[in-house]
C-alpha cells in the first residue's frame, strides 16, 4: 500500500530524493517517459559534451537496468555535488533557479567528473549517506554507478571537451553560493575564478566611475547655472541699486542748488531806490 501524498512513477513509488528531482525539473508526466525524451534530446545535440551526457545516461540506464533511476540517481548526486541541499523535506524550492534541463543534466554530470574524486572519504561518505536514504538504494550500487558515469565520461570525450562541462558547472552551482573550484578544488578554477571576479569588481567600479563623473557634470552644470543665475540676479539687484544711488544722489544735488540758489539770492543787497526828482 502506498502511503497517502507519495508520489507513483511506472507503478513504483517514487522516493523522497526522486520526488525533489521531479519538481526540479517540472516533470508533469510519467518520469519514466520524461527521462527517455530527455536522453534522446540530450544524444542529438550537436555539441559534444551535451551529446555525450545523453549517451552516459542512456548507458547507465541499460548497462545497470534500473530504467529512469539510473538518471535520477546521477542528477541527485551532480545536485548535492553543486550544492543543492534538497532542503524542506526532499523539495526543492525552483522560483529562483534558471529551469534548463539541459544545463542542469550536463552541469551534474560534469560535477560528478570534477567534482567527485575531488572530495575526501569524509565528504564521500556523507554524501553517500544521503543517497541511500535519499533514493532508497544501496550504498555499492551508488558507489558504482558513479565510477561508470566518471568511466565513461572520461572515454567518451577529449580533454577540450571535457572542460565545456565547467561552463553548466559554474552557471548551475553558482545558484547555490557555490563556485566553481568549490566543485573542482583546483587551483587554476580559483585562480581562473579570482580573475573573473577581479574583472567584474573593475568593470562594475568603472561603470560606477562613469555614472559618479556623469552626476558630478549634472550638478556641476546645475551649480553653473545656479551660479550664473544667482550672479545676474545680484547683478541687476545692483544694477537697481546703483541706479537708485544715482538717482537720489542727483535728486538730491538738485535740491541743495535750488537750496543754495534761493539763499544766494536772499544775500543780495537791495538795489538803492532812486531819489525822487524835486523841483526847484
Amino acid at each position: 500500500m502506498v502511503a497517502a501524498g507519495t508520489v507513483v512513477a511506472g507503478g513504483f513509488a517514487l522516493s523522497v530524493m526522486a520526488q525533489a528531482i521531479k519538481g526540479l525539473y517540472q516533470i508533469v508526466g510519467a518520469v519514466n517517459d520524461y527521462i527517455d525524451e530527455h536522453i534522446a534530446t540530450l544524444k542529438q545535440s550537436p555539441n559534444p559534451t551535451i551529446a555525450c551526457t545523453g549517451r552516459v545516461l542512456e548507458a547507465a540506464k541499460y548497462g545497470f537496468g534500473l530504467g529512469y533511476m539510473t538518471s535520477i540517481a546521477v542528477i541527485a548526486v551532480g545536485q548535492l555535488l553543486m550544492g543543492n541541499t534538497f532542503a524542506a523535506g526532499g523539495t526543492v524550492v525552483t522560483g529562483a533557479l534558471l529551469i534548463n534541463p539541459v544545463a542542469m543534466t550536463c552541469a551534474a554530470v560534469g560535477a560528478i567528473y570534477y567534482g567527485w574524486n575531488a572530495l575526501t572519504d569524509k565528504e564521500r561518505a556523507q554524501i553517500l549517506e544521503r543517497l541511500t536514504a535519499g533514493l532508497e538504494m544501496g550504498v555499492e550500487l551508488i558507489r558504482s554507478l558513479i565510477d561508470f558515469v566518471i568511466r565513461t565520461t572520461k572515454e567518451l570525450l577529449n580533454s577540450k571537451q571535457l572542460v565545456e562541462f565547467k561552463e553548466f558547472i559554474k552557471t548551475q552551482a553558482a545558484q547555490f553560493g557555490k563556485s566553481l573550484y568549490d566543485i573542482t578544488h583546483k587551483v587554476g578554477d580559483l585562480a581562473k575564478g579570482a580573475a573573473e571576479k577581479a574583472g567584474e569588481l573593475a568593470e562594475r567600479a568603472f561603470e560606477v566611475t562613469i555614472l559618479a563623473m556623469k552626476d558630478g557634470a549634472d550638478t556641476a552644470w546645475a551649480a553653473g547655472t545656479a551660479a550664473s543665475t544667482a550672479t545676474a540676479g545680484a547683478a541687476k539687484r545692483t544694477g537697481r541699486a546703483a541706479s537708485g544711488a544715482v538717482d537720489a544722489t542727483v535728486s538730491a544735488t538738485k535740491r541743495a542748488l535750488r537750496r543754495k540758489s534761493t539763499a544766494t539770492r536772499s544775500l543780495e543787497p537791495l538795489s538803492p531806490t532812486p531819489p525822487t526828482p524835486t523841483r526847484d
